[in-house]
């Protein structure tokens, strides 16, 4: 079931309580999704290294977020869903946010990594940081919808073997 579908009796039922029991602590569906997503906001920025040399922060990075999302793995669900994001504008601009924020980060890693001669100066740092993060969604979505059936820490790692490679200076 896709997050969109998910009701509060559904929601009261994985957590054990009953439906008014949901409704004591939010007054609206609305609400709940407010919630969710600055848990899931709040989660993701805590696997954003503050500081690091860049490759490590880069690395850091995905291992971070997959590390996150197989803990939690509808948050990559959550996170695309068309139409969570129609029904609560509150909650696309909290993803919009933290999609730019993520995006400014991984950016300024790159640039970091171009100023200490680590990687390639003259590839554009914004670019590489949108091929970095969107590998990351399509790893991550991918697993969610094959049921698990692969290890994306295997595959997290394999990217971040080849990332020197494809932006290195080696």
């Amino acid at each position: 079931m896709g997050p969109d579908r998910v009701t509060t009796q559904h929601l009261a039922d994985a957590v054990g309580v009953t439906q008014p029991a949901i409704f004591r602590h939010f007054s609206t569906k609305a609400e709940i999704w407010d919630a969710v997503s600055e848990r899931i906001v709040s989660d993701i920025e805590d696997t954003m290294p503050k500081e690091a040399a860049s490759q490590d922060a880069i690395a850091g990075s995905v291992r971070g977020y997959v590390s996150l999302v197989e803990v939690l793995p509808a948050v990559p669900s959550i996170l695309h869903s068309l139409e969570l994001q129609t029904e609560h504008e509150s909650l696309r601009q909290r993803f919009r946010t933290l999609d730019r924020n993520r995006h400014d980060k991984v950016t300024k890693f790159i640039e970091a990594g171009q100023k200490d001669d680590t990687f390639h100066p003259e590839l554009p740092a914004r670019d590489v940081a949108t091929i970095i993060l969107g590998w990351l969604k399509s790893l991550t979505l991918d697993w969610v919808l094959a049921d698990r059936r692969f290890d994306m820490a295997d595959e997290a790692e394999r990217f971040i073997a080849n990332l020197d490679g494809l932006i290195g200076r080696s």
